[in-house]
């Protein structure tokens, strides 16, 4: 076995934004392994395809079948695990999104070896591939040795920074019409809907200001929209306000939700469990608002104000509206 694969996610006929991170760890990586350095974009079209011979790898496969176009896993599953067999990769780069970490986990136990989840740092010595990863939401790291190949890993996002696109590099592209059995397939998609006036992303999001079960109920959060406009943010909360529907639950942020890495997070009535940190702790700047001293966030924020967010939201909201 030889070379690296990247599985590279598609969203709304584009890569998924974490793509470059990923190629960035091939890259860093293909030095120390032979063999190409090949992308697999799973679905979406020859738009999402061109995209990836940006990247400048030796290869870009093209899955296409209509199939792939739903985030579904069995789908992306059985045709991911065919291209593998075919390639034989020494290591497997997954994305760090719904899709991608359950493709890598049920991959790995497929082709019966490890899967490092959350790498941060990942170097090959002795015929191994040693990752460390954060454990206790960040408070300690741990160390991870894979040994039998291929080695399959899903990067921190945030850990790595994205390589930029090269316009001249031409990849080349080869397009694959993978046998997907029937039998295979546990599920199917019978129809789209679309939630409305959800247009922010969070995972691109370079501000993100989000609220927590503090806020008491769902008002407070027309104010934060006021405040995210202003900053030209997105919103995002913790998991206590999608139980309670105040929010919808494609803004959660935390190990059940999205793992976020914007420039600022500004963190509203959010305790501070570690079930939220997993998701926002590689966040650049922590702001942190809340009326407890005690809250645990205040020991992951760069910077925090102790006091009732009825007082400090408006005051802030005026002061960014120039009033």
């Amino acid at each position: 076995m030889a070379g690296i694969l990247i599985f590279a996610e598609t969203e709304v006929g584009s890569l998924h934004p974490g793509f470059w991170e990923l190629l960035t760890v091939g890259r860093q990586l293909a030095s120390q392994l032979d063999g190409k350095l090949r992308v697999v974009v799973s679905g979406g079209d020859i738009a999402a395809a061109e995209e990836a011979r940006q990247s400048g790898a030796d290869q870009v496969y093209l899955l296409q079948d209509p199939r792939l176009d739903d985030p579904l896993p069995d789908a992306h599953l059985a045709a991911f695990t065919t291209v593998c067999h075919e390639l034989q990769p020494a290591l497997i780069v997954m994305p760090r999104s719904l899709l991608g970490m359950e493709v890598g986990a049920r991959l790995a136990y497929r082709l019966g070896v490890g899967l490092a989840q959350d790498a941060m740092t990942l170097d090959v010595a002795d015929g191994a591939l040693t990752v460390t990863r954060p454990v206790f939401g960040g408070a300690a790291h741990a160390t991870i040795r894979l040994t039998k190949v291929p080695w399959i890993v899903v990067p921190r996002t945030g850990a790595f920074s994205p390589t930029e696109p090269a316009a001249g590099a031409q990849s080349e592209l080869v397009t694959v019409q993978p046998e997907l059995p029937e039998t295979d397939l546990k599920t199917a998609c019978v129809s789209h809907a679309r939630q409305q006036g959800l247009t922010q992303n969070l995972e691109r999001a370079r501000v993100i200001i989000a609220g927590g079960r503090g806020l008491g109920g769902p008002e407070p959060f027309r104010l934060l929209h006021e405040i995210a406009d202003l900053l030209d943010a997105a919103v995002g909360t913790s998991r206590p306000p999608c139980d309670s529907g105040w929010v919808e639950p494609a803004l959660q942020i935390g190990l059940t939700g999205k793992t976020v890495t914007p420039e600022l997070y500004i963190a509203v009535g959010i305790s501070g469990a570690i079930q939220h940190i997993t998701g926002c702790s590689s966040s650049r700047v922590i702001v942190a608002i809340n009326n407890d001293p005690g809250a645990p966030i205040f020991r992951m924020s760069t910077y925090g104000i102790v006091g009732d967010w009825e007082e400090v939201l408006p005051a802030f909201c005026d002061a960014l509206a120039g009033v």
